[in-house]
Order: C-alpha cells, then structure tokens, then sequence
C-alpha cells in the first residue's frame, strides 16, 4: 500500500512511464533517443521457469519490453493504484435528448 501511495506522490496524470503489468507498478519514467524517439525498456534477461521435472530453469526472455503511456492511463489499464470505477451519469434522458439531437458527438 505504501508503495501505491509514493507512486501517486510521485507522477504526475500527464507523464510517460513505463509499467511492469505483471506487478502492477511505475518502472520508471519514459527515456528518449537522439532522435526524439522513446526507448523500448526490455524485461530482464533472465527468467525463472519451472521445467518438466519441477526444477526452477533460469532462461532469456525474448523481445519482451514494459508497456509505457501517461500515468492516467497506465493507472487505469493496469490497476496500479487499485480498482477503479467509472463515475456513473447523473442526467436524465429528459435532459439528453435535446441535446443529442441537436449535436452529433458529445460528452457527458
């Protein structure tokens, strides 16, 4: 729980970070290149797997990179801080419908 609280100190809605899915949990910050470009952060080399006998193999993941985006985002795809629920709509369809029909798109 503490460590939840420290991320949420720590990023900002509108930052690039990189999250490990497996663990629910900011990485770190996005890096870029010379040319402007974010780096692709690969997982760690080795990996502990079990193998047909029961024994725990170390082997080398392949081409598997963390996941980056804003923080609002990772921290709702994710779950990073928890569950989180939708706000549910709060207007009647009385209160809608004119507005619908008057606008193609709109929001809430």
């Amino acid at each position: 729980m503490d460590d939840q609280v420290k991320a949420a100190e720590t990023y900002r809605d509108d930052e690039l970070v990189y999250v490990d899915p497996d663990t629910r949990t900011v990485v770190g910050r996005v890096e870029w290149d010379k040319k402007e470009q974010p780096v692709s952060k690969a997982f760690p080399k080795l990996v502990k797997k079990k193998d047909k006998n029961g024994q725990e193999v170390e082997r080398q993941s392949w081409r598997k990179v963390y996941p980056w985006g804003t923080y609002r985002s990772m921290r709702r795809l994710y779950k990073i801080e928890g569950k989180v629920k939708d706000p549910e709509p709060q207007k009647t369809l009385e209160e809608v419908m004119p507005r619908a029909l008057t606008e193609a798109f709109w929001k809430w």
